[in-house]
């Protein structure tokens, strides 16, 4: 069975747009993603991957296990355990680094020349030398190669810019994280077809139990432990304690509504180097009873609770995967209103719906957005009902796996999209 006729035997007639299969198919595609590290955030969908069944691809993963950005990554036990009990189809490679950004992984050019693989999923980086010569070769030797990126943040020009498109044209396609980095390479002359948009995603499944195992009495109680003057509405952040994150003016919002009369809670998850920073300023503010840094916390059993018990997510700075986890608990997102200084998980949010966004760099916008949300006085389960909505239908693994399938197998994104 060749490529092509795979293809038809899972999509029906729906064209192939860049097939670039060669040989002889009597096996499943061989699938292998090669990035650097694999992150723990994504490891539901790498599994997801791994467990699906003919005709689906097979997939596997190639990454180093020690990774020094700060990000948690996935327990390369992961590798040792079965796929149907959470376990990846997961092997060790190492990674050469020259400076911070710049990469050589071997395993890109031994994966090119692998005459079992059929098709190479490589992180969109251009910083990446080996991704350079893997996909060159991939091209050349009948393989299938995607990229996974953001694509472009935004408009680009110059030197940089060129480069970065004559990288990602080595593909036959790229895997992104939205919608809007597709609009700006498709105005750079890219085929939309092979625009793939998969969105992103966290623990789904383990949020909807989290959500729906949680009682009101639970969260009240964790709630009045938390604050002394438990009623009054609560601000959570979760993430990083940075610089870029832009948490002062979170701190300094809330003291301007305070100044007016409208007292709030604040709850930061998470730590960082800009912790004592912030105690400081909330110190100067008398707003110590009003503000509590909770630390780090990663598990949906400890999180969940306290997205719930929140009734609203600000994000001053950039927001990514923050907004996704406050959709998936059913809590609406403030954010700024940059798209060239946001992450891509910004465009989910629906001003007025489920969440609303602010002047950038403007904390007196950000304190009249905030109060005018809480005035609105929403209908909570209106508003978890308007907020998951989105999930469910994108930012969900099922969703990704999906498309990604259907990027591995040339299927064009109009055909998928009618699938």
């Amino acid at each position: 069975m060749n490529g092509k006729e795979l293809h038809k035997k899972q999509y029906g007639e729906k064209k192939l747009i860049s097939s670039n299969f060669s040989g002889s198919y009597l096996r499943r595609l061989r699938v292998v993603l090669l990035q650097p590290f694999l992150s723990h955030y994504r490891e539901p969908i790498y599994n997801l991957l791994c467990r699906q069944e003919y005709p689906n691809p097979k997939y596997s993963f190639l990454s180093d296990i020690v990774n020094n950005s700060g990000i948690k990554t996935i327990d390369f036990q992961q590798s040792r355990i079965a796929v149907q009990n959470g376990g990846l189809h997961w092997q060790k490679v190492s990674n050469v680094w020259f400076g911070k950004n710049f990469l050589w992984q071997l395993a890109a050019i031994r994966l090119a020349l692998d005459k079992d693989v059929d098709c190479i999923i490589l992180l969109g980086n251009m910083y990446y030398i080996s991704n350079w010569i893997g996909a060159i070769l991939a091209r050349l030797t009948g393989k299938r190669i995607l990229l996974w990126t953001h694509g472009y943040l935004r408009e680009e020009k110059g030197i940089k810019g060129w480069i970065r498109e004559k990288f990602y044209k080595l593909s036959d396609g790229l895997l992104l994280y939205g919608n809007r980095g597709r609009q700006l390479l498709r105005r750079r002359g890219f085929d939309p077809e092979c625009l793939y948009v998969v969105y992103n995603s966290l623990n789904y499944e383990e949020q909807c139990k989290v959500r729906d195992n949680c009682s009101a009495e639970v969260l009240k109680g964790i709630r009045q432990s938390l604050f002394s003057l438990s009623d009054l509405p609560v601000l959570i952040f979760v993430g990083r304690l940075t610089p870029q994150k832009k948490l002062s003016m979170l701190i300094e919002a809330a003291h301007i509504l305070k100044k007016k009369g409208i007292e709030l809670n604040i709850l930061f998850v998470g730590d960082g180097p800009e912790r004592k920073n912030f105690e400081q300023l909330v110190l100067s503010y008398s707003m110590t009873s009003n503000v509590v840094f909770y630390g780090a916390c990663y598990t949906e059993e400890e999180l969940g609770p306290l997205f719930m018990l929140s009734d609203l997510c600000v994000a001053p700075g950039e927001i990514g995967l923050t907004c996704m986890h406050a959709f998936a608990y059913g809590i609406p997102v403030v954010t700024h209103d940059n798209p060239d200084l946001q992450g891509p998980e910004w465009e989910a949010i629906q001003p007025g719906i489920t969440g609303e966004l602010f002047r950038y760099d403007d904390v007196q916008d950000l304190a009249r957005v905030i109060a005018g949300w809480l005035e609105l006085g929403k209908s909570r389960k209106q508003l978890s009902v308007d907020c998951r909505r989105i999930i469910d239908r994108y930012y969900n693994p099922s969703y990704q796996a999906m498309v990604i399938n259907g990027a591995v197998c040339g299927v064009s994104v109009a055909d998928m999209l009618d699938k």
